[in-house]
């Protein structure tokens, strides 16, 4: 009786992974289509004004990465 209730919860298992794996590319397939109407200038345009956001980002990434300490954190340090 146990194995066949385990084998029955490890189907309804592997179906539920199914389906969600099943789901993931036509949410892409979704947003792939949404992009087919634009026009080549509507890319370009948004390119150039997405340009300073992009060296914002990398400006604050090096700035966080400059305050990140060197010293090897030790969690030990209060016990010993």
């Amino acid at each position: 009786m146990r194995l066949l209730v385990g084998a029955v919860a490890l189907a309804a298992i592997i179906c539920a992974a199914t389906t969600v794996s099943a789901q993931s590319p036509q949410q892409s397939q979704m947003k792939n289509a949404a992009k087919v109407g634009r026009h080549a200038s509507d890319a370009s345009a948004k390119a150039s004004s997405d340009e300073p956001k992009v060296k914002a980002n990398d400006k604050a990434y090096n700035a966080a990465l400059r305050n990140l300490s060197d010293k090897q954190f030790d969690p030990w340090r209060g016990v010993r």
